[in-house]
């Protein structure tokens, strides 16, 4: 799989915590960083597809958010 830079800032707190994990488990941060965007995307697909069936018709995220009052 093809692979691309991607330069971000994050807060101290999960910067500190990614470090840590990254140390004790002798993997690279951008492995987390990669697993959990990972995990986000297919949680938000499972999201719409659970409200595309419930509904019977697709509906974006926003909308999605904005039905629930998340």
């Amino acid at each position: 799989m093809a692979t691309r830079v991607l330069s971000t800032t994050i807060n101290e707190v999960l910067a500190e915590k990614l470090d840590r994990l990254a140390t004790e488990t002798h993997r690279k941060k951008s492995y987390y960083v990669n697993q959990a965007l990972k995990e986000y995307f297919e949680g938000i697909e499972d999201y719409e597809l659970a409200l595309q069936r419930k509904n019977g018709e697709f509906v974006t995220l926003s909308q999605a958010k904005k039905e629930l009052e998340l």
